[in-house]
């Protein structure tokens, strides 16, 4: 649509310019057409009068001084009447080989409207070509391109097994672009468009495990990317993870609930869990309405994607089929749980070890929270600002029975912060006005040049 736009535009200016400059061409030429038509007809008319006073001179109606007198001043006319049309025809016999062929290259100008191939059109010709490959292949005249090496980072070495490179669009979902085969651990992406708004995301498949990588929207071309694979191993002695649950009351005969956890991997392989990948566990009276995963790291290269959790043999226990590579993950999860006011029974489990113990959040405060006979309290959290129910590490399943409460008030005036991008590329915001500039100034130059002439 922005390419579409500016060329619209672009084409609007050009098309100004090209018939400007033709109809002042035109207008000159029929102008000259024009006055050497009458200029002949005058010379004919002289030719008829010369022989009309040689007539009348010899039957005797006009004497001898008046048809001397006549004759010459006719004669300097048509003398003067003939230079002039020996130099409209010679100029006509150039323009029409100036129309013909270009006086720069010699190339033979196709149509009467190509007007631009007089003194400088050659030049100018070829910045409306470029102009035309901007406008209608911009993928080749801003091409992008993405240089990628693909490194295990187990080993650190370049790995040099023959894997598939996949290109992605993390647009709608993830869009496949193309893909490469890696050639020594190399591949290479080349006049891709630019990215914008939606960055890409690379991936590859190595010993059954995909990794991505994402290469943020503001990354300049040529981008050199290094994606990491690692070795594969399901041993969970490097493996920790953190569990944060959600539950809120917000219907009378449900629980809203959210599921967050914080995975860590100090280890230099990749953890793969069991056969269906990595898992979690949910109250098997659950029902899960989405799941989602990080990919990538650091606060603003974070990109979540979307999962279709699948249940295993084991009662409220989910396998998503990803990973744990070396560092953090965080997957979340959001469900609906039956809720009787009377007694609802909840059970939380860690598939993996725990860093530190589940940390629970219910609402409204009203509602209790009991493990057994015992009443849980809870405490105010500096961190999240809400206050929590803690367990202790080593406390892998949690029953809980909860009971009583209110219906949980929705959040209200809420603020957001909206922040309005441009859908121009940085490229896109530079080149489009020195373009549109670039092309009135030569047309101006083109259009005084030729007044001038």
């Amino acid at each position: 649509m922005i390419y579409f736009v500016f060329a619209l535009i672009v084409a609007a200016a050009l098309l100004y310019l090209i018939f400007s400059e033709g109809r002042t061409l035109r207008q000159g030429v029929t102008q000259a057409l024009s006055e050497l038509t009458r200029l002949k007809e005058r010379a004919k008319s002289i030719k008829a009068s010369l022989k009309d006073i040689e007539y009348e001179k010899s039957v005797g109606k006009m004497d001898e001084e008046n048809a001397n007198r006549l004759t010459q001043e006719l004669l300097s006319e048509w003398d003067l009447i003939e230079k002039k049309i020996t130099g409209l025809e010679n100029a006509s016999a150039t323009q029409k080989v100036q129309q013909e062929n270009c006086p720069q290259c010699g190339t033979k100008i196709l149509t009467a409207s190509a007007k631009f191939c007089h003194s400088c059109g050659t030049k100018f010709s070829i910045l409306i070509l470029a102009v035309a490959t901007f406008l209608f292949f911009p993928e080749y005249s801003f091409a992008y391109d993405i240089h990628v090496t693909i490194q295990n980072s187990t080993h650190e070495r370049v790995e040099t097994a023959p894997l598939n490179v996949q290109l992605l669009k993390l647009a709608q979902g993830m869009e496949p672009v193309t893909a490469q085969k890696a050639v020594q651990g190399k591949a290479n992406f080349l006049n891709l468009p630019e990215m914008a708004g939606a960055p890409y995301m690379l991936q590859v498949v190595y010993r059954g495990v995909a990794y991505n990588r994402v290469i943020p929207p503001n990354t300049q071309s040529p981008a050199s990317v290094n994606l990491e694979v690692f070795d594969p191993t399901s041993s969970t002695e490097k493996l920790r993870v953190r569990t944060l649950v959600e539950l809120r009351r917000t219907q009378e005969k449900e629980l809203s609930g959210i599921i967050i956890l914080f995975f860590l991997n100090t280890g230099k392989s990749a953890f793969v869990g069991g056969g269906g990948g990595l898992e979690f566990a949910l109250p098997p009276n659950a029902k899960v309405e989405q799941a989602s995963i990080s990919v990538g790291s650091g606060g603003s290269n974070i990109e979540w994607l979307k999962l279709n959790p699948e249940k295993t043999q084991r009662a409220g226990v989910y396998a998503i089929g990803q990973n744990i590579k070396p560092g953090d993950r965080v997957m979340q999860a959001t469900f609906k749980i039956p809720y009787d006011i009377k007694k609802t029974l909840v059970e939380f489990q860690s598939v993996y070890p725990q860093d530190t113990g589940l940390q629970l959040i219910v609402e409204p405060e009203d509602v209790v929270v009991k493990q057994g006979e015992k009443t849980l309290s809870r405490h105010e959290d500096k961190n999240l600002g809400r206050k929590l129910i803690s367990f202790g590490a080593n406390q892998k399943n949690v029953s809980l029975a909860l009971s009583g409460g209110g219906i949980a008030e929705r959040i209200k005036n809420e603020e957001v912060e909206v922040v309005v991008k441009s859908p121009l590329t940085l490229t896109q915001k530079i080149l489009f006005p020195l373009v549109a500039v670039l092309i009135f100034l030569v047309g101006f130059l083109v259009m005084a040049r030729r007044k001038i002439a």
